[in-house]
């Protein structure tokens, strides 16, 4: 029997664990770790990676800068989302806030620019603190051109 829902939808995940410490920045690390999995699940960098590394930059410093620093960063496809989590210490009710925004102000602007790159973006309560996500559409692949 053939089924009419199309192919199987594609679903990977990958966690940087930054509890264990390391000798570089946690943006440093997230983005390098963010490149190489980009390209081991073949999503291609000119289309989706500029954004997806911004979107990685901003909550990876936001995390940084207002916690004592990332747990993890999750990067989760399922089909054609693209779904980026950065796990931090900071629990409460104090949750992220881009406040007003104002250009001419230098610095302030990380979740306006997730908020103008991502499809959305929210926070969730985690065990030990808090998950800030952001949403983003996979390319579809394309067939390679005929000759």
């Amino acid at each position: 029997m053939e089924s009419h829902l199309g192919p199987a939808a594609v679903r990977r995940h990958c966690q940087l664990d930054f509890t264990a410490g390391g000798g570089t920045s946690p943006v440093s690390e997230g983005r390098a770790f963010t490149r190489r999995t980009l390209s081991g699940w073949h999503l291609a960098p000119s289309v989706l990676g500029d954004d997806v590394q911004l979107i990685v930059s901003e909550l990876l410093t936001n995390a940084a800068r207002y916690t004592t620093g990332p747990l993890a960063l999750d990067l989760d496809q399922n089909g054609p989302c693209l779904r980026i989590t950065v796990i931090d210490p900071r629990s409460g009710t104090v949750l992220p806030d881009p406040g007003t925004h104002r250009p001419a102000r230098v610095g302030g602007h990380g979740l306006f620019i997730v908020d103008r790159l991502a499809l959305c973006w929210g926070t969730l309560p985690n065990a030990g603190g808090k998950a800030v996500w952001a949403e983003l559409l996979v390319p579809s692949e394309q067939p390679p051109p005929s000759p």
